[in-house]
């Protein structure tokens, strides 16, 4: 069976799908990118028995074909290749060969029906969203999500929706990001999901590029799925008890101090200069209506100062100066809202001024 694909064709799709497969593979298919070719359409899918995605792609080869082929070695050689090329498939039973130009190339192919599927969903929730809202939602969020933490349900973004709204959550136990938006969802009761980690990066990737403005979710008990024109990602869940986010909340608001974003944001990233990188700790002092930040290593120490206002109380704490940092970057007020209770152990709460829609809580450390 022959075939021809152009680069440009391949490509796109090709890239949209690799983010899923691994080095090191339990079935030595799952190296490899299943390819279809049917009414002048090309369809691109990996999996790696949790995650699978399918990309697609109008073409101009009339060819119908299937076949399967090892995805790292097939995107290295695309790369290297002009845009406009012409890539000629010989496809025999354990081998394909590319013909591009005067080079050739041999690669193993396996049975395509041998490629595996994850399983169709059953009584499945669909949600229609815009694809804008979702990616700032995850962006905004996800980078609070565990990353190998022994308990699974924190490695993962938590999805949490209703007949009116849909919050996203992520925690490593140390710090929890919220977002909220709300939006008809048209449910009969509540749902929640958690989506891992790799699924949330890769979902991440596919909203950045995504030309469409909305997406349909589907959620059943078992998987998460988008779906807009040209891709698909399913991916199975996290099972498991996502803990419960609003236990958290601060519930004593007497301390609000508010504080200019930007020079907050720029104190810290100064005082970060000379943060020691075994604790990541940085002290605040709340005092006479001034925040003064303090950070010291071995290489020195260093000091900066800023006005606040509606301070109620003195106080001392100290923060991981990175949680500080990522969050002041994700938010694009003016001025905040940093809720202080005061106590060791008390959370503190940061909102922007004139919007609640995401809300941060970073726990305090010692150092």
């Amino acid at each position: 069976m022959n075939t021809e694909l152009s680069v440009e064709e391949l490509l796109d799709p090709l890239q949209t799908v690799i983010g899923v497969v691994e080095k090191k593979q339990t079935l030595p298919i799952l190296s490899h990118v299943l390819i279809q070719l049917k009414e002048k359409k090309l369809t691109l899918t990996t999996t790696d028995m949790e995650l699978e995605i399918s990309a697609s792609s109008k073409i101009k080869s009339d060819s119908e074909v299937t076949f399967t082929i090892y995805a790292k070695d097939l995107i290295d050689i695309v790369r290297k290749l002009p845009e406009k090329t012409l890539i000629k498939f010989k496809i025999e039973e354990k081998k394909i060969y590319l013909n591009a130009n005067k080079n050739t190339f041999e690669l193993n192919t396996f049975d395509h029906l041998d490629f595996p599927a994850l399983p169709k969903t059953q009584n499945t929730s669909v949600i229609n969203i815009k694809q804008e809202l979702l990616k700032e939602l995850i962006e905004n969020t996800s980078f609070s999500m565990g990353n190998q933490d022994i308990r699974a349900y924190l490695n993962g973004l938590f999805f949490e929706l209703d007949q009116n709204s849909l919050t996203v959550v992520a925690t490593d136990g140390h710090r929890l990001s919220i977002g909220e938006v709300k939006q008809d969802n048209n449910l009969e009761e509540r749902k929640t999901v958690i989506l891992p980690r790799k699924a949330v990066l890769e979902l991440t990737k596919l909203l950045n590029k995504s030309s469409q403005s909305n997406a349909e979710i589907h959620l059943s008990d078992n998987y998460f799925s988008l779906i807009d024109v040209d891709t698909k990602i399913i991916s199975r869940l996290i099972d498991g008890n996502f803990p419960n986010y609003k236990q958290v909340m601060p519930t004593d608001f007497s301390n609000t101090i508010v504080i200019n974003r930007t020079d907050f944001l720029s104190s810290l990233q100064q005082a970060s200069i000379f943060v020691d990188e075994r604790t990541k700790g940085v002290k605040l002092v709340f005092r006479d209506d001034k925040l003064s930040i303090f950070s010291h290593s071995e290489r020195g120490r260093a000091e900066t100062q800023l006005e606040v206002t509606k301070q109620e109380k003195e106080l001392e704490i100290a923060f991981n100066i990175h949680y500080l940092i990522s969050v002041l970057e994700k938010l694009t007020t003016r001025e905040i809202n940093m809720v202080i209770p005061g106590g060791e152990n008390k959370s503190c709460l940061i909102s922007a001024t004139d919007d609640e829609s995401y809300q941060y809580i970073i726990m305090p450390m010692k150092i």
